[in-house]
């Protein structure tokens, strides 16, 4: 395991380096309104600042939220590439806020977060004879290093835990996001990004932060990695996303890439890993500014070692987003992929993804499904279908109460993996940046192969949080 963690750590050092490529994410094209820019905002969030009594936690410096249609100019140095330096926090899906942002902070390193769960969890496995019963106390913490200059960032966010099972002490240190961004502007209407993302998690006493998260400003959603297993995953993408304004309404992107995974903790475990080499082209067109349509074509070749043989993957689609309202948006794909592979008969699938974010006076709803390549749950060689849903409401007072359930499946796979979760929570704010959280969670999994277990876990937790980074916001 160390070895394949260490060679995947220089996989990722030399990719960052070197010239790489990136693929689109099912959210773009994704419109927002155009907003004017101050000069101040594309400031060094990290310069110098007034000696102040107390750090400012309560106002970080706002992300910039761009439409991908802005050209470079003085009062936005990034051009239409200004989203590439966005970052979404390790447990959610608002962007990582820069400058002065936690009551612990030292220069670009401070701590988002600490918190204690006391979990008791009941397993139903088919390699078990009986039922276990598991009582986990967890202690963790999410430690940021954040560090933009004029036209990069690089930002590593790091969760070290420490659990108690049945009285067995254990450590995990995985849980680790790190992401490196450089963008070069050429001219006004042609710039280049350069990005590296590089994550790495375990998959075993997952007992919170599985529901999808949303962000209703960038239109950002995050699944979680819900199914349980004895080990971890690696994964890393490096891309180079060239982007060119044909007119005030009309962009071309071009964006070679490179995507490595890895799996380890399985007994049997024979595919432990995959290199996807490709590329993909977009053209996007800006209907109104707050709509847009685009055309896509990605193709990327798979390698997974001895198991598998090699497969191709081609994608041609089409895509439409639109905020409706400042409270309501969504996006929706729809294309057709051809997957070939050695000694075996091309298949045709449909793929595709819509997601929609709606919040109202006093709560938030988000959907999302999603079917095509999909190796962030196990590495396969087939398509996945997979819908997540979360609502979360402000009850009386400072609580708020959060539902969520997802379900995911292989398709066209050697394996015929299944998964389905469902919770329900209640968060107490008990004080400035302390948090009571309690929730109740069900998972069923099925045809894990050496990965996951077959069967059920049904668990209860209450803990308590305390965020120097926390920002009022954060509870809506």
């Amino acid at each position: 395991m160390k070895q394949q963690t260490f060679r995947a750590i220089l996989v990722s050092v030399f990719l960052s380096t070197s010239f790489c490529g990136s693929a689109r994410s099912f959210q773009d094209p994704n419109p927002t309104p155009p907003q004017q820019q101050d000069p101040q905002d594309n400031k060094d969030p990290n310069a110098s600042q007034p000696k102040q009594d107390a750090p400012p936690p309560d106002n970080p410096a706002p992300p910039v939220v761009d439409n991908g249609f802005t050209p470079a100019s003085p009062t936005n140095a990034l051009g239409a590439n200004a989203n590439a330096m966005q970052v979404h926090q390790l447990n959610g899906a608002a962007p990582l806020p820069t400058g002065r942002v936690s009551l612990l902070q030292f220069g670009p390193i401070y701590l988002q977060s600490a918190d204690f769960l006391q979990t008791v969890a009941v397993v139903n496995a088919t390699t078990l004879p009986n039922p276990l019963y598991e009582s986990v106390s967890m202690f963790r913490a999410d430690v940021v290093f954040d560090h933009a200059w004029r036209t990069s960032r690089f930002s590593v966010q790091y969760e070290p835990r420490l659990y108690i099972t049945n009285g067995q002490v254990q450590t995990d240190t995985s849980n680790l996001n790190a992401a490196w961004t450089t963008v070069f502007v050429f001219s006004p209407r042609f710039s280049m990004a350069l990005k590296n993302t590089f994550g790495y998690f375990g998959q075993q006493d997952q007992f919170d932060n599985l529901d999808l998260e949303a962000d209703l400003t960038t239109g950002a959603l995050v699944e979680a990695h819900f199914l349980e297993g004895p080990g971890h995953f690696l994964n890393d993408r490096s891309e180079a996303d060239f982007r060119y304004l044909i007119s005030p309404r009309d962009r071309i992107d071009f964006t070679p890439f490179f995507n490595y995974y890895s799996a380890s903790g399985g007994q049997d475990l024979n595919v432990n890993e995959a290199q996807s080499p490709g590329g993909e082209f977009d053209y996007v067109r800006l209907l109104t500014p707050t709509r847009t349509i685009g055309l896509g074509y990605t193709i990327d070749e798979t390698f997974y070692g001895t198991l598998l043989p090699t497969t191709l993957y081609q994608t041609a689609d089409v895509t439409y987003a639109q905020q409706l309202s400042p409270t309501w948006r969504f996006a929706a794909t729809v294309g057709v992929t051809r997957v070939t592979a050695a000694m075996a008969p091309a298949e045709l699938t449909w793929t595709g993804d819509f997601n929609a974010i709606k919040k109202f006076r006093n709560s938030t709803l988000a959907f999302q499904y999603y079917r095509g390549q999909d190796v962030g749950l196990q590495i396969t060689n087939g398509i996945a279908d997979r819908f997540d849903t979360s609502y979360a409401r402000k009850l009386y007072g400072r609580s708020k109460l959060i539902l969520g359930g997802g379900y995911y499946r292989q398709l066209l796979a050697a394996t015929d993996t299944r998964g389905a979760y469902g919770s329900v929570g209640m968060n107490f704010q008990v004080a400035a940046r302390w948090f009571i959280e309690t929730g109740y969670t069900y998972k069923n999994q099925q045809n894990g192969g050496a990965n996951f277990a077959s069967g059920n876990l049904n668990y209860g937790s209450i803990g308590i949080r305390w965020e120097p980074g926390y920002q009022p916001q954060d509870l809506d």
